[in-house]
C-alpha cells in the first residue's frame, strides 16, 4: 500500500465512523473487506504512520531464505 493510499483509506474510515456508520456500513461504502476497518477503526494515527513505516521497512521472507543458500 502506498502512503498516500493508506492515509487516504484511514481518513475515509474516520470520517465515516464521525457520522455514525457502524463497521460494516463502512466496508460496503468504502468497498474494503470489514476485518480491514476493524484494523483501522480504533487506531489512533499515530499508530497508523507507525505501521505504514513498518510495512515499508520489513524484509520478506524469500529474501532471507534465499541468503542461507
Amino acid at each position: 500500500m502506498k502512503t498516500e493510499e493508506g492515509w487516504r483509506m484511514y481518513n475515509e474510515i474516520h470520517d465515516l465512523k464521525k457520522i455514525g456508520l457502524n463497521k460494516s456500513q463502512i466496508a460496503r461504502r468504502l468497498e474494503i473487506s470489514r476485518p480491514t476497518v476493524i484494523k483501522y477503526y480504533d487506531m489512533t494515527p499515530d499508530e497508523f504512520a507507525q505501521g505504514l513505516d513498518n510495512m515499508h521497512t520489513r524484509e520478506k521472507n524469500l529474501k532471507s531464505f534465499m541468503t542461507k543458500y
